[in-house]
């Protein structure tokens, strides 16, 4: 059974080579959405306090049009 698989894999290289890198981008992706969704829902809630301790605070001033 094993020398079939090895014989298949020799003949179909380029379709085995294929579907190898599919299935690692496949797992790549599912991995980086997984990451994804776990930064923001794990994200804890910062308010105004975080300034509160800073020296000074930089703020824009609207343009005149």
């Amino acid at each position: 059974m094993l020398s079939i698989a090895l014989q298949t894999i020799r003949t179909r290289w380029a379709a085995f080579v294929g579907t190898f890198t599919a299935l690692v981008l496949g797992v790549g992706l599912v991995a980086t959405v997984a990451v994804a969704f776990a930064a923001a829902f794990d994200v804890p809630e910062l308010g105004p306090q975080r300034f509160s301790a800073a020296p000074v605070v930089v703020q824009e001033t609207p343009h005149a049009v």
